[in-house]
């Protein structure tokens, strides 16, 4: 765990393009908006790196949620937590899994994941689906909830013993990379494709058909698990962040939750945990030329200040977590001035 006065940085997906950006002529570069990341780009050369293959894990461990390093992470019970609307008890007890809404296209042998925010459900929609569920799903030992459109969740009378992919994770792709395994993955599988036949006869999915809109036809499930057990007493007391998951995660470890916006600059400080996630969307749609232009406008909007707070002594260390491991940058490590800053497309980490 850092100090107090440490800032950490978590940075999903930050070198999502990489293989693709090293290998660029100057003319396919100059296709794109110009990268301007001065900040970002001393704090990598200068910054001491540490690797890690997986990121959930280092935000976890980073958090000291450790117990779950290459383990299933409680994902649905975590944003569950920050379902300001629930009205549901969350406890240690009890046992969650994701189950949102999705669009499967059939693909010659599989089915691609082609949407899910996508679908536009309306809460009254989902709120008869789920009941239709239900109903017919009544002597199960579980129940589906919907505390948004396109955020569903199931409560399992005891722990299911199954491996999942996150969601985002999963779409545009193929399913059958990412079919759960385990010992109940056959129960699930046969529950799922109960449901597809159920979901393609509802009045909802007719009545969308008709207009040619997107149907719901089937569910994806992810994230099982209960709630950590234990409650930390972390030096950090801050999390900024737009992502439900994360904020489950701030809601239980007793920090301060804020969402990320223009003004959010003066409520950071040490002991602040930020999740900039900007990038991930145009990692997973694989738009090289958005993913440039918000990096760009991550260094101008966030780095740069933080940079000068690094610098003016406001903290002593910058932790940035991503996707290939972490760095960490102090006054010190910036003036190691025989290390020749990099540009950005030239970082490799694999």
């Amino acid at each position: 765990m850092p100090s107090d006065s440490t800032l950490t940085l978590f940075i999903p997906d930050l070198f999502g393009f990489q293989s693709i950006l090293s290998g660029l002529s100057a003319e396919e570069i100059s296709q794109l908006p110009k990268i301007k990341l001065p900040v970002l780009e001393k704090w990598l050369t200068r910054g001491m790196f540490e690797a890690s293959n997986n990121q959930d894990d280092l935000i976890f461990s980073e958090l000291g949620l450790d117990e779950y390093d290459n383990k299933e992470k409680p994902f649905a019970a975590l944003s569950l937590l920050a379902e300001m609307q629930s009205e549901i008890e969350i406890n240690k007890s009890s046992y969650w899994l994701r189950a949102d809404p999705i669009n499967l296209q059939a693909d010659r042998d599989t089915a691609i994941l082609t949407a899910h925010e996508e679908l536009n459900l309306t809460q009254a929609e989902a709120d008869t689906l789920v009941s239709l569920i239900n109903k017919h799903f009544i002597d199960e030992p579980w129940q589906l909830y919907s505390f948004a459109p396109h955020r569903w969740y199931l409560r399992l009378d005891k722990p299911a013993s199954f491996k999942t992919t996150p969601l985002e994770k999963v779409l545009g792709g193929d399913i059958n990379e990412y079919s759960a395994t385990g010992e109940d993955a056959n129960y699930w599988h046969k529950i799922i494709n109960e449901l597809q036949m159920l979901l393609h006869g509802s009045n909802i999915n007719f009545e969308r058909d008709s207009r040619n809109i997107l149907t719901i036809n089937s569910l994806w499930l992810w994230g099982g698990g209960f709630l950590p057990e234990n409650k930390l007493n972390s030096s950090y007391d801050k999390i900024i962040t737009n992502n439900l998951i994360y904020s489950g995660v701030g809601y239980h470890c007793g920090f301060d939750v804020l969402p990320v916006n223009e003004k959010i600059q003066q409520h950071i400080h040490s002991g602040s945990v930020f999740i900039l996630e900007q990038l991930t969307e145009h990692v997973r749609n694989r738009d090289l030329y958005s993913f440039v232009k918000v990096l760009n406008e991550i260094e101008k909007n966030f780095l740069v200040t933080f940079n000068n707070m690094l610098l003016d002594g406001r903290i002593n260390k910058i932790k940035i977590l991503t996707d290939k491991g972490s760095f960490t940058v102090t006054k010190k490590y910036l003036r190691r001035w025989w290390k020749r800053v990099k540009p950005f497309s030239g970082f490799r980490y694999e």
